[in-house]
């Protein structure tokens, strides 16, 4: 039970030694305390349906929205209409759409963790690779299925 019990205590060391600190104050998301994005959303704290991704010298790298859509097979008793809701990330240049699954919530944080984690940004510049990665591990999957079911993408009301 010792054993077991150093050997967990080790891992959890191990792991929190690599974790990254991201952040985001004032705009600008910061990783480690160094600066890696600026994200502007397109209202308040709670009412940004959309953030506008920055490099740190303020170039117009891509989009990130707040859609959703009806699907019938998501409904519950929960969610009687199906409601879906996701992120479609438009990267500007060269016109590529990723769609992920919404986070918990749409606040510039978890949009900060998601761009990190898939590390679309390289020295201040988006990384023409991992945007390609991303774009082939997500596709556009809500969007597709939105077509087969003849909808309108929407934006939610606020406070979604």
């Amino acid at each position: 039970m010792k054993n077991l019990f150093c050997t967990l205590l080790l891992t959890l060391c191990i792991v929190g030694a690599y974790a990254q600190k991201i952040a985001v104050k004032k705009n600008l998301m910061t990783v480690d305390g160094q600066p890696y994005a600026r994200i502007e959303g397109d209202g308040g704290a709670l009412t940004s349906t959309q953030y506008y991704i920055n490099s740190p010298q303020n170039e117009r790298l891509f989009v990130v929205k707040l859609l959703s859509f009806n699907d019938p097979g998501n409904a519950s008793p929960n969610n009687p209409t199906g409601s879906t809701a996701y992120l479609q990330f438009v990267f500007t240049a060269s016109r590529i759409i990723v769609e992920t699954p919404m986070p918990g919530l749409f606040r510039s944080l978890s949009v900060a963790r998601q761009i990190y984690g898939a590390q679309l940004l390289k020295n201040g510049a988006l990384d023409k690779q991992a945007v390609a990665d991303f774009s082939v591990n997500n596709g556009t999957v809500y969007s597709e299925r939105r077509r087969a079911l003849d909808q309108a993408a929407y934006m939610p009301p606020l406070g979604y």
